[in-house]
């Protein structure tokens, strides 16, 4: 039996038998954000084994392998972008029952994401060194970083095809074959960094790069059977190899009506991201590693959040194009609602366990209290987070990424760069003031995206 049999039958056993009346409110929701939750806790699986398995190398190994993910995530814009426009459209022309619409809008950002990741791929392949020099950290954390920097964008492309193939899934409301493969491809890529990273089985031993071989061959295997279940599996939107390629200049220009700000609304928080990370690196490689184990752990606060963040965008987008924007309105609250209940329970087991989830990623002693004061602050932040990230995903599924992009500016750039840099740099409170204005941040953003979101607004945006 292959994979994508296995798939298949899962999805057929999941599938109800006899369906005569629409699924409740609670029930779309729940099937929706379920998958994606458990998808994203084995994403964030995968990155806490690389963490560890990395973390055993020292803390210029942990540094060159966050600062690399962090580029790396830096160049993933263009594909965010694409990502968020290709689930919004393909959401409203499920809702509205045009698949032959969806399919050509899924071809498109195919088509679209490929060309950029060969765009991409070339010009990171040879500024990867200036790129990681601008942040200023040693030596040996930037040939980490600037290594693990070239491997990955070398096959870029398979990141591309990832984001837009889970992104068309996701906005036909199936989140249960990406997380079906997101959980295979974890599995090969704990494998690969367990034999590549400390030379294993009689393979080579590549140190902390061995990551990068890992998230490369594993994506590799994740876009292949994306692509094998979009053109050969899946029953809600089927694609068909032949028509629909080529640029259609109506189709490209929707894509990017929503996704030239959502992928500028990455480029800012990207941006910003980096900026408060050169921050942490000028303070010193302790502080810097801590806030990269911190955001580590984070990972697993920001799953509830993201899960019913997808849940949001492909109901409001669904219910949308279906002419049924209360229903629209009522999913966005239902999931905030549910989110922000799991966020706080993570947040108290961050309190609770904030020592132990520390000492899981180091023996660093002086990593480990720096590290636990910044998991006290990303456990008092996490309704603020449910608020912003949930309500943030609600607006893209309309369409609405340029009021998105207006507060993530606003958040980021003034209130955890810019008030970062004034508390723990020009009035030296260090690690403790940026962390202050991480929290900032969060308040802000989660009061302007509820601000914006109760005008109503995007219940009527043209897409």
């Amino acid at each position: 039996m292959t994979i994508s049999d296995v798939l298949e039958r899962l999805n057929t056993m999941r599938r109800p038998r006899a369906q005569t009346a629409p699924l409740s409110l609670n029930r779309q929701l729940l099937r929706l954000a379920g998958p994606s939750l458990v998808e994203n806790l084995l994403q964030t699986m995968l990155l806490v084994c690389d963490m560890i398995f990395v973390g055993q190398l020292g803390k210029d190994a942990i540094a060159g392998i966050g600062l690399g993910g962090q580029l790396t995530f830096f160049l993933q814009v263009a594909f965010m972008g694409l990502a968020v426009g290709n689930t919004a459209l393909v959401a409203r022309a499920i809702g509205a029952g045009d698949k032959r619409e969806a399919e050509r809008i899924a071809k498109q950002s195919l088509t679209l994401a490929v060309v950029l990741a060969v765009t991409i791929g070339v010009f990171t392949w040879f500024v990867a060194e200036d790129i990681v020099r601008v942040m200023g950290a040693t030596e040996e954390v930037n040939a980490i970083a600037s290594g693990f920097l070239r491997i990955v964008s070398l096959f870029a492309f398979v990141m591309g095809v990832m984001f837009i193939g889970g992104g068309t899934l996701r906005g036909a409301g199936d989140t249960f074959t990406p997380m079906l493969i997101t959980g295979f491809i974890n599995i090969i890529n704990i494998i690969v960094a367990y034999t590549f990273i400390f030379g294993n089985f009689g393979f080579p031993r590549v140190g902390p790069l061995g990551s990068a071989v890992a998230m490369t061959v594993s994506r590799t295997v994740g876009a292949a059977l994306i692509l094998y279940v979009l053109f050969k599996r899946t029953k809600i939107l089927p694609l068909a190899w032949r028509g629909g390629w080529g640029f259609h200049r109506d189709v490209i220009a929707r894509i990017l009506n929503i996704g030239l700000p959502g992928a500028l609304e990455q480029v800012v928080f990207q941006a910003g991201f980096l900026v408060f990370a050169a921050l942490a690196v000028s303070l010193g490689t302790a502080n810097y590693a801590a806030q990269q184990v911190a955001f580590t752990v984070n990972n697993f606060s920001i799953m509830p959040a993201f899960a019913f963040g997808v849940a949001a965008t492909t109901l409001v987008g669904q219910n949308l194009g279906a002419k049924d924007p209360e229903r629209a309105e009522r999913s966005a609250h239902a999931a905030l609602k549910d989110g922000t209940l799991w966020m706080v329970v993570m947040g108290v087991a961050f309190v609770i366990w904030r020592e132990p989830l520390v000492q899981l990623f180091t023996s660093d002693p002086d990593v480990w209290q720096p590290a636990q004061m910044c998991l006290m602050f990303i456990a008092i932040s996490q309704p603020l987070l449910a608020v912003s990230m949930v309500l943030s995903s609600a607006l893209r599924g309309a369409g609405d990424t340029r009021a998105t992009l207006v507060v993530t500016f606003c958040g980021i750039w003034i209130m955890r760069v810019a008030f970062g840099y004034l508390l723990g740099i020009v009035l030296g409170l260090g690690l403790f003031g940026m962390w202050i204005a991480w929290t900032s941040d969060w308040v802000v953003r989660a009061a302007l995206i509820t601000l914006r979101f109760r005008t109503g607004r995007w219940k009527t945006l043209r897409v």
